[in-house]
């Protein structure tokens, strides 16, 4: 029976890792890469780590590029396909790279088309980096990449983990020989034989000889004769895994002879069982013992622990018998007013206190409480506390840490995990939300369009009555193309035109048209400083923002009331914006709308700035107001805050000043009324029509056909292409969608410009504020239309290509 075949993957899979298993040595990440851009075809190959903490920059590890290694360099993070892989998961965009990171420069240098990358992970699953693959063209097996990075991955992962352990060994290692040389106590490191291996300084100084000679000589010789049963009971029970401590006579290199203290400890040296005895001169010591034999148990213990609080406390009086400098410093008092306290003098939970005195056993410890400073500042500590008989009495030694600055930091935490949250939350919506407003699109693009092709026959069959209901539909129409742009707008797909505006001019003419849409109940009062820096910001945008916080005022209100709307300078520090819960600093125009009203619900305050999220009753509210608002202000790279109680509610808009001349150019234009009109002339010649959508291609072709047009429609960019390959030339003009699948229609008329390059292309969209006027002439397109299509801007656009047709045809 012959063997199966080899698949491609399956070759692919196994020369990768075959690959991995030659990839050894100090240049086994550079091996790596090439061996990955190898094996999956790629242009480009690397593998990075974080530079710092916080992964906002990456230092790369090793770049294969093109056939070469390029040396090492760093590069930002954000805005990078890469920063979707870091500490997350295997990502892949198999093509259109450009367009969905515009940010990424270095890629568009590159001329990267596709990409995949695998997250890096330590043993205990943090992230340490990424390792990712470059194309300049699209990738056609994902599956395959994925498999194959994963391989790589996975060996990069332990060559990284290798070297940390390999690392922290060493480092450990320099710790260890450091603590050894610079201990204040001589240090000898001695073998199973006793004999000495090594010395510290300390040592040699202590019995006045070099290292060379200490490990020479017999250790008996550095201690008296009868000392010797001593250090032999100090080394056999190091040797048996126990800690002997004795005192002996020691001997210097002059003769003299010292009091010491001998404390054995077993440990592995070289890799092999060793003995180190610790010794320590306590001459001096036993001179002041007898003075010290009283107090000494006790400030043993005290000063062991003195970087924190120190109290020694009698239990049943709870009086202070001792505290350390430390508990003076941390509670404000002096060390005598301190020793006139009880503990409860210093807690801010006496009954606590008191409960933990009377049912502490031998050791406690209490993870939160909170005490008392002299100034009557309330702060937070952590205490550790032992009990203990001391002269007969039952005593707590207790240990009392300050933890506000731990608290605050968990709280920071806290809120830092909730902006988190809030931030991805808003995206996600946002991004249902365009997503939702681009398919609407497409409907109401068959709809209007069709009630255009209905207006036409009205006028033919002069029917009055349809010509009304037609009205009415067009109406219901155009209000949901409004809200249309009001979700573009919230999802940030919509952008108005930007230019430098003087907000408070513009809200003082906005104001006096305002107030015509308020019950006379309703008192509107305007502020505005003078003198203030210009907002680069779309004027029709601004007025929106404040239409809808000042409508939302008046309902508040239920009707009656004041608003006041006022314009300022304002500078935040450490501000959190309310919809998308940053945190932002610096100094931003002010515009703020103030109500007198009964205040929001704290339940109502999580989710105001959310699509259709609405408190009023059906009929009353789109629930679209806010979620505009967050929208609006966030394009502009501003923030807002909300202060709500009972007395009313202010919403406080921050928009950064513009400091420069710089202008922002504003992209698209609001169709024309889509107005069902009357009977157009008719016009000649063939028409492809490119679009995905059954219903807007079944609407534009019926339209261009009633025109007078011969019309062939195709559902794809790419089945356009191959059908344009052998009927290009009898075609008068191409009408495609820009976004479709695979091929987008920009793309589409870049092939058309470079094969039939006298072909007008026209272009329809729902998003054309991703494209400007430059990349719309490098393609080849003739005009740019916005969805929902204005039948009148269609029928002039196709108009003039044809007739430009005609002109340049020989």
């Amino acid at each position: 029976m012959s063997a199966r075949p080899i698949s491609a993957n399956e070759e692919a899979l196994r020369n990768a890792a075959l690959a991995v298993s030659r990839a050894v040595g100090e240049g086994v990440f550079r091996e790596l890469v090439k061996a990955m851009a190898a094996s999956l075809g790629a242009d480009f190959a690397f593998i990075a780590l974080p530079k710092e903490a916080r992964c906002r920059r990456m230092q790369m590890l090793a770049f294969y590029a093109d056939g070469r290694i390029v040396e090492d360099f760093e590069y930002d993070l954000e805005g990078t396909p890469c920063e979707t892989v870091i500490g997350q998961q295997f990502r892949v965009y198999p093509s259109g790279l450009q367009q969905l990171f515009p940010a990424d420069t270095e890629f568009r240098n590159m001329e990267a088309q596709s990409y995949a990358g695998c997250p890096l992970t330590d043993a205990r699953g943090r992230p340490v980096g990424l390792m990712s693959v470059v194309l300049r063209r699209e990738m056609d097996q994902p599956g395959l990449v994925e498999s194959v990075l994963k391989i790589f991955a996975a060996r990069a992962e332990a060559e990284l983990e290798h070297r940390r352990a390999e690392r922290a060994i060493r480092e450990r290692e320099a710790q260890h020989r450091a603590t050894f040389d610079a201990s204040v106590d001589g240090m000898v490191v001695m073998d199973a034989q006793a004999r000495i291996v090594d010395a510290n300084p300390a040592f040699q100084a202590m019995f006045g000889r070099s290292r060379e000679e200490l490990l020479a000589m017999p250790p008996q010789e550095l201690v008296s004769a009868e000392s010797h049963r001593t250090c032999s009971d100090v080394l056999a029970a190091a040797a048996e895994g126990r800690i002997f401590q004795g005192e002996c006579k020691a001997r210097r290199a002059d003769g003299a002879l010292f009091d010491v203290e001998l404390r054995g400890v077993p440990l592995h040296y070289l890799g092999r069982p060793h003995r180190l005895v610790i010794v320590r001169d306590i001459t001096e010591r036993r001179r002041a013992e007898e003075q010290l034999r009283q107090s000494e148990e006790r400030y043993r213990l005290l000063f062991e622990m003195e970087s924190d609080a120190i109290v020694l406390v009698d239990v049943e009086t709870l009086q202070h018998l001792d505290v350390n400098r430390a508990a003076a410093e941390l509670y404000g008092y002096s060390r005598e007013e301190l020793l006139a306290l009880k503990s409860t003098d210093l807690s801010a939970e006496d009954h606590k206190t008191r409960t933990a005195m009377q049912t502490g056993s031998k050791f406690v410890r209490v993870p939160l409480r909170y005490h008392r400073k002299k100034d009557g500042t309330v702060f937070p500590v952590e205490i550790t506390a032992n009990f203990f008989e001391l002269h007969g009495r039952r005593t707590m030694l207790a240990a009392i840490r300050d933890v506000t600055e731990r608290k605050q930091a968990e709280e920071a935490r806290g809120r830092l995990e909730a902006q988190l949250r809030q931030a991805q939350k808003m995206e996600a919506i946002g991004q249902l939300s365009g997503g939702i407003a681009h398919d609407f699109n497409n409907i109401l693009t068959g709809i209007l369009g069709y009630l255009t092709l209905a207006g036409e026959r009205q006028d033919d069959l002069g029917d009055a009555r349809l010509g009304r209901y037609l009205e009415q539909a067009r109406k219901a129409s155009l209000r949901a193309r409004d809200l249309i742009q009001q979700m573009l707008t919230f999802s940030r797909s919509g952008k108005g035109v930007s230019r430098p505006v003087e907000i408070a001019e513009l809200i003082e003419e906005s104001v006096s048209l305002l107030k015509s849409s308020l019950p006379s109940t309703v008192e509107l009062a305007t502020q505005a400083q003078a003198g203030l820096a210009a907002v680069m910001i779309d004027p029709v945008q601004v007025e929106q923002v404040l239409l809808n916080l000042c409508i939302n005022a008046r309902d508040a209100m239920k009707g009656t009331g004041s608003i006041g709307v006022r314009v300022q300078s304002s500078r935040v520090s450490g501000g959190v914006c309310a919809s998308c819960q940053k945190r932002f600093d610096g100094l931003f125009v002010e515009l703020s709308v103030q109500d007198s009203g009964a205040g929001i619900a704290p339940e109502v305050m999580e989710r105001m700035f959310e699509p259709f999220f609405t408190t009023k009753e059906a009929g009353r509210g789109s629930g679209m107001g806010l979620a505009m608002v967050h929208g609006i202000v966030h394009e502009h790279v501003g923030h807002i805050q909300v202060n709500s109680g009972p007395s009313g509610t202010t919403f406080r808009i921050f928009l950064p000043p513009l400091v420069d001349e710089t202008g922002i150019a504003g992209a698209g234009q609001r169709g024309a009324s889509l107005r069902p009109g009357k009977a157009r002339p008719k016009l000649s010649g063939h028409v492809l029509v490119v679009d995905d959508e059954q219903v807007v291609g079944n609407f534009m072709s019926e339209l261009l056909q009633g025109w007078g047009l011969e019309v062939s429609v195709q559902r794809s960019g790419f089945e356009a292409a191959a059908w344009l390959d052998s009927r290009g030339p009898e075609l008068d003009v191409v009408v495609t969608d820009q976004t479709m699948p695979k091929m987008t229609g920009l793309d589409l008329a870049r092939r058309i410009s470079g094969k039939f390059p006298a072909l007008p292309v026209l272009l329809y969209t729902g998003y054309a504020e991703n494209l400007d006027e430059g990349q719309l002439a490098r393609a080849g397109v003739r005009a740019l239309l916005r969805k929902p299509v204005d039948p009148d801007l269609l029928f002039a656009a196709l108009r003039d290509s044809l007739a430009a047709r005609r002109i340049a045809a020989p």
